[in-house]
């Protein structure tokens, strides 16, 4: 296997290029070195002789250059939480930046070409169990390109002959993960505010069982054209998931019980000033999402098709997070 992970500096795509390494393929990482996070895990992945590619997915030339001789290809570089970028920008890394991609990967006759896509394209506040098949609602910008993505990602299997997976990951956590950094932080000095009565499913699933998901889908010849879902063994309410981190970092209270409402309103006035004044917001819609949300998952489609099995439990999961945020004196 000789294995092209693009936003491989990132969260998910370092462990998905550490794993690549481990089962002793060639790995390239391609992805941005620009944030301290990511030259970290870039610094990581080449000790293991990971070969680091630094660029965007938006330079077609580069994602030729980086796929040449790859047999499997994980796409996961994403514009995602970028607040104040306009549509262009999102549309020129989620869209410009996948079709260069799949070029790429047609071109090189690549075995098998594993999209990431997500779970957002189905809402942040759907009632009961949401399926593959359940109506989609991308409410942003973000989830519109890649809705619109995966549309890509299916043309050229059907036109081309590509070997073509979608996986949509639920809420990924684990180590190396800076998005629930700032919760971990938080909880463990007593100055996390909960914004709302915290009632709102989230499915949490570890990275270790993304990780393991990705690769099956390149082993199984019946994952070719499916769309899966990847959640963790159970959903659980967003004041569970403040609870456990809780226990597990000794902190006597998390922190404040705030009203959700003027946050929200907050946050839209925000975003649109910082809008007009052509600047990134400090707060904005997508970000208070982590408050708002509520949804949970049905995951039998990949555990029929890939016989997968999702084996981190949330205690488990946050143990092994919090053990690694220390041991990096994060928190």
């Amino acid at each position: 296997m000789r294995l092209l992970v693009t936003g491989g500096t990132g969260f998910i795509g370092s462990h998905l290029a550490a794993e690549g390494r481990r089962r002793g393929a060639e790995v390239v990482a391609l992805g941005l070195t620009d944030r301290p996070e990511e030259k970290a895990n870039a610094e990581l992945l080449a000790g293991m002789g990971v070969e680091i590619v630094a660029g965007s997915i938006t330079d077609g030339g580069l994602c030729h250059r980086a796929a040449q001789g790859a047999s499997h290809i994980f796409h996961l570089a994403v514009a995602m939480r970028e607040g104040g970028k306009s549509d262009d920008f999102f549309e020129s890394i989620n869209l410009d930046g996948t079709r260069h991609l799949l070029e790429a990967a047609t071109a090189g006759r690549v075995e098998r070409f594993v999209y990431c896509g997500t779970i957002g394209i189905y809402g942040h506040r759907a009632p009961g169990i949401t399926s593959e098949d359940s109506p989609l609602a991308p409410g942003n910008i973000y989830e519109r390109t890649k809705v619109s993505a995966e549309h890509l990602v299916r043309e050229f299997a059907e036109k081309c002959g590509l070997s073509a997976v979608v996986l949509r990951p639920a809420d990924v956590y684990g180590p190396r993960d800076q998005r629930l950094l700032k919760l971990f932080k938080g909880v463990s000095r007593g100055r996390f505010p909960l914004f709302g009565p915290g009632r709102g499913r989230r499915h949490m699933v570890y990275v270790d069982d993304v990780v393991s998901a990705f690769f099956l889908a390149c082993e199984r010849d019946q994952a070719v054209g499916e769309g899966m879902i990847v959640a963790g063994p159970a959903p659980c309410t967003l004041r569970e998931l403040i609870d456990e981190v809780t226990r597990a970092t000794g902190s006597r209270r998390y922190g404040l019980r705030l009203p959700l409402a003027p946050m929200l309103v907050l946050a839209g006035a925000v975003e649109a000033v910082c809008a007009r004044l052509k600047v990134d917001p400090p707060i904005y819609r997508r970000r208070m999402d982590f408050f708002h949300s509520d949804s949970a998952f049905d995951t039998s489609r990949a555990r029929r098709v890939l016989g997968w099995q999702p084996q981190v439990d949330l205690q488990e999961g946050i143990r092994r997070t919090l053990q690694d945020y220390r041991r990096s004196n994060l928190v």
